[in-house]
């Protein structure tokens, strides 16, 4: 059954489990800040206000790398910042979980690379890098302009850790060019490229993480989310939150769903839950 629409009331359990909230973890792009476009909503702002004075800690969660994700901090202040869909993730400047894919599994997708099957990005702590033969290298620019391109062969996976690559395909192809690689899977936000992450790993084991070292519980956190890679996460929180702007399957796996993301979805979700 979907989640209620904004305007409609949350239910009592959920207002309930958001008055007990600790932590607030966001999604950025769609989420906190529309979709090609930079900054947050005075509106949003205003959310963040509200949770940061009851003493809620603000995460954000995103597929970004750190540097990429603390572009954010020119428009608010976070405490801690699960990247890399949660593979690398760091609460009040200390690392709490660096879950690295396995390089035997990032040699077979990097050799797909190679032989032209597809364009590829590679996430590392701090930043990222896009392999692609010059005959797809017009398709790579779509999706990572001013990027650093190179050929596959040039990538930096054998020097640092690897975190989450991004291959360009129909979601159609995930399970042919994942199909050698046991420990990764596919986490979409997109149907316009994959994130490849490790079989174990997700948005909602990042959220563990960072739960576990503030002494808090699943039920003490709040999340908002707006695409795939959002649903373990959603799933996970005491109170799910899907963005007005999500699809109907990603707000079937929320709690409540409310407005979008510039159409103050933030704080009317705040408000939907007895915390505004």
């Amino acid at each position: 059954m979907s989640a209620p629409v904004w305007p409609e009331p949350a239910s009592a359990v959920s207002r309930m489990r958001a008055r007990r909230a600790r932590v607030a973890f966001f999604d950025i792009d769609g989420t906190l800040q529309p979709l090609g476009k930079r900054g947050i909503p005075p509106s949003t702002l205003r959310a963040l206000e509200i949770l940061r004075s009851r003493g809620v800690k603000l995460v954000i969660c995103t597929g970004r790398h750190l540097d990429f994700a603390r572009e954010i901090e020119r428009y608010a202040t976070f405490d801690g910042w699960l990247c890399a869909n949660g593979s690398y993730c760091l609460l009040d400047g200390r690392v709490v979980r660096a879950a690295t894919l396995d390089p035997e599994d990032v040699a077979q997708v990097v050799a797909g690379a190679a032989a032209g099957r597809y364009p590829l990005a590679v996430t590392y702590a701090h930043d990222l890098e896009v392999g692609v033969v010059d005959a797809q290298r017009e398709m790579a620019e779509r999706f990572w302009l001013g990027w650093p391109k190179m050929d596959p062969s040039r990538l930096s996976v054998g020097e640092k850790p690897v975190y989450q690559l991004n291959i360009v395909c129909p979601p159609e192809r995930d399970d042919e060019y994942l199909a050698a690689t046991p420990h990764l899977k596919s986490a979409r936000w997109t149907d316009a490229f994959m994130d490849v992450i490790p079989a174990d790993g997700g948005k909602d084991v990042g959220m563990d993480a960072v739960l576990r070292e503030l002494g808090a519980a699943r039920a003490e956190s709040l999340a908002f989310g707006d695409g795939g890679n959002d649903i373990s996460m959603l799933e996970a929180a005491g109170v799910g939150i899907a963005m007005g702007n999500a699809s109907d399957a990603v707000r079937a796996h929320a709690d409540y769903v409310t407005s979008g993301c510039e159409e103050e979805g933030v704080l009317n979700a705040l408000v939907a839950l007895g915390i505004a």
